[in-house]
């Protein structure tokens, strides 16, 4: 079968095949090996009988791609945007948007605040709606016509066990309309019959498994050391060996003997001694010319910028940059400054010249889209980068080097998954360019025992299954109950993945338990039964009964008796009344999407009502981000801060705010330093100017315009707060305005 022009591979061909006969489709494949492809034919397919179909993503750089790649093949008017940050064309047949946003018009019943007049008050003329509507928050984003929506293409399916948005995957699959299908892609999902199968029992359908466990292009494994050179894992392991038996003498005489070893080109890393630490920088040395380019993970922000701008001073990078097309760089980089004269500093640009480049999300948004028009036009070499660029991004090289295969994940040092290390890996190898990928790992032999396990493990490509992690937010249970009787909230829950993998395990475990009583109804009299009979006949009976109690958990309906509890707490606190029925703050909670329970009492204490436009969008940015702990921000030098500083505080410190972090399981987010900034932003300082007042060791623009793009779209949900007091609708209508400029406007 063809398409496109391209002879499709068995998998490919399999789910179309289900998707020309009408089925949900889940494909796992590995990266790289064309499973977008089958969502490109279901759109395509899908726009033929004028249809309508939702392409949802779990991060924006991905969303922003898709948009890219999709407005050119069908064309600008066919394909909208909806993201946390960005609204564009958002009436379009396909359109791509953050599952967040997809899960919110479901739960809200496919509406938002700019069409109703539920709420009361001055309703808008034509002129005020077309207003509303150009000036449209993700949260005033509608569903399609739902009888022209035939189909929702969730990439990354397996975030559904994303502890901090998981629940959101899941009650999308809840709440969606059975008629519509679904298409789930997956790089990584070794329970994916499990998914299917529950699937198939919520949607009251047939879900059907595509899965595909070969690589379209081989990956081959390599390590990276001063002590071997650039060898295969097998010859690693050898050397190693010999190192250690001879304490250290025995690594010096494997050097340089193993396959893979580049010639050394002579750079900073000339005359070493055995003992020396092998850097990012030997490991390009020792690569020969054909290995790139090369994506150089490592999980470190301020390190990505770093070893990027020091590999190009370097005589490595000196090397490096001989192939480098600098004319062509020179061309793209011309026309960057053109638009953005002030982004790129002298030491930047001298990197980007010599075909070497760094990825975070932290960058400045435009920037990041240079970095990746550069890499996409083969331009680029080297790539720094942070476990983000491997997420769905469509963007292969020829090499993935790991600077190791632990990271700090906010909290402490932990080891990679093998989803997070095949996810990054699958990176290595073009297809139709390369015959095979090579994916390195800089190892010294004095550390090599604490990874060593780790290392077959993520070798060995059993990826972990994926497990629940449903936890409904305080917005989505008065949302529920505005709409459901308790009753169908509970037939709801229970249709989970969360309470279909306890149903799973509670069944299992009654197997176990019919089978042990059998053997006891087999067993003779305990009066017949020898001394060590007894006991051998006591144990099993304990262990019968550790195994109903387990049962008993299983069993227990858990998610019910949170959302039970989560009730108890909005009736607590007046949310709602004994019935169920919603008082003024759950009104206001049902519109309130980012920090619930914070900004609802912030509204209801009455610290909004007398701040400025510009104040108000300053103290948003403020509930939406949090800085690096390297991060220092200049303090502000009007008074009037601390006083909002003090207000929100008590807030923040009150009872039910902290009740409410424990129930969801939850940091409520408060940052006031950076107020002060989003106001500036909101009265017409550009990012340069307030850059200034932060110090910190990496580029924190890009974080910076996300608070920005993030504080707007809680102007929107505040304004849906307001919606029934015209003037105030009005308001804050043109701060949405004021706000939407420059680099918040940029699609990066």
């Amino acid at each position: 079968m063809e398409y496109r022009g391209l002879t499709l591979d068995r998998f490919q061909e399999d789910a179309i095949n289900y998707i020309e006969d009408g089925n949900s489709v889940l494909v796992a494949a590995p990266t790289g090996t064309g499973k977008t492809l089958v969502a490109d034919y279901l759109i395509e397919h899908i726009l033929e009988q004028d249809g309508e179909v939702i392409y949802t993503a779990p991060v924006k750089a991905l969303s922003n791609q898709k948009y890219r790649e999709y407005t050119a093949q069908f064309g600008r008017d066919k394909v909208g945007l909806v993201t946390g940050d960005l609204v564009i064309n958002r009436d379009a047949p396909v359109r791509i948007m953050t599952t967040e946003i997809l899960r919110n018009m479901l739960l809200e019943g496919g509406h938002g605040g700019i069409i109703s007049d539920e709420e009361g008050g001055e309703a808008p003329d034509e002129a005020e709606r077309a207003e509303l509507e150009a000036t449209a928050s993700p949260s005033d984003t509608h569903l399609p016509e739902i009888d022209r929506l035939q189909a929702v293409i969730i990439d990354e399916i397996h975030f559904l066990d994303d502890p901090e948005r998981g629940t959101v995957w899941e009650e999308l699959l809840i709440y969606l309309p059975t008629r519509i299908r679904i298409l789930g892609l997956s790089a990584t999902a070794s329970n994916l019959e499990e998914m299917a199968t529950w699937l198939s029992e919520i949607r009251e359908t047939d879900v059907k498994v595509v899965r595909e466990d070969k690589r379209a292009v081989p990956l081959s494994m390599y390590m990276a050391s001063l002590e071997t050179g650039i060898v295969p894992v097998e010859r690693y392991n050898k050397l190693y060996k010999s190192w250690k038996r001879g304490q250290g003498g025995g690594g010096g005489r494997g050097r340089g003997r193993g396959r893979g070893r580049g010639r050394s080109r002579g750079g900073r890393n000339g005359g070493k001694s055995k003992t020396e630490t092998t850097r990012h920088y030997h490991v390009f040395d020792m690569m020969q010319d054909w290995r790139y380019p090369a994506l150089y993970f490592i999980f470190s922000r301020k390190l990505v910028e770093q070893l990027a701008e020091g590999l190009a001073r370097g005589d490595t990078g000196r090397q490096i940059g001989r192939m480098a097309k600098t004319k062509e760089i020179n061309k793209h980089l011309r026309k960057f400054e053109e638009t953005y004269p002030n982004v790129l500093t002298p030491r930047s640009k001298a990197t980007l010249r010599k075909g070497i480049a760094w990825h975070h999300a932290g960058i400045h948004v435009a920037l990041k889209a240079l970095v990746e028009e550069l890499y996409e036009a083969r331009l680029i070499n080297v790539l720094y980068c942070t476990s983000t660029f491997a997420l769905g991004i469509n963007m292969p090289a020829r090499t993935v080097v790991f600077d190791g295969l632990t990271k700090y994940n906010g909290t402490e040092i932990v080891p990679l998954t093998v989803r997070e290390y095949m996810q990054m890996a699958g990176r290595a190898g073009r297809r139709g360019i390369d015959e095979h990928g090579d994916v390195i790992v800089r190892q010294d032999f004095h550390q090599y025992d604490e990874v060593r396990g780790l290392l077959r493990k993520l070798m060995s490509d059993e990826s972990e299954p994926v497990e629940s992690s449903f936890n409904l937010s305080f917005h989505s249970v008065v949302n529920l109950v505005a709409r459901f009787s308790e009753d169908e909230i509970r037939d709801m829950l229970e249709r989970s993945f969360k309470a279909f993998q306890s149903g799973t395990s509670a069944k299992q475990l009654e197997e176990r338990i019919a089978e042990r009583e059998a053997q006891f109804g087999d067993d003779e009299d305990e009066s017949d039964l020898t001394p060590d009979a007894m006991q051998r006949r006591r144990k099993k009976r304990r262990k019968l009964s550790s195994l109903k109690r387990e049962l008993a958990e299983a069993q227990r309906p858990r998610l019910w008796e949170d959302f039970q509890r989560k009730l108890q707490f909005l009736r607590t606190y007046n949310y709602l009344t004994a019935d169920n029925e919603l008082e003024p703050p759950a009104r206001i909670l049902r519109h309130i999407k980012i920090e619930e329970i914070f900004l609802t009492e912030l509204i209801l204490a009455g610290h909004l009502e007398d701040l400025t436009p510009e104040e108000l969008f300053g103290t948003m940015c403020g509930l939406v981000v949090e800085l690096a702990r390297s991060a220092r921000v200049r303090k502000p030098d009007d008074d009037k801060w601390w006083e909002i500083f003090s207000k929100f505080n008590a807030v923040f410190e009150s009872e039910i705010v902290v009740h409410s972090e424990d129930l969801v399981d939850s940091h409520t987010v408060f940052t006031p330093e950076v107020m002060p900034l989003g106001e500036r932003w909101a009265r017409g300082d550009s990012l340069n100017e307030i850059l200034e007042d932060i110090k910190n060791p990496t580029d924190m623009s890009g974080d910076l315009v996300g608070t920005f793009r993030r504080a707007k779209d809680m102007i929107g949900q505040i304004r849906d707060v307001y919606f029934a007091d015209a003037e105030r609708r009005k308001e804050l209508t043109r701060l949405i305005r004021t706000v939407s400029r420059d680099e918040v406007e940029v699609l990066d």
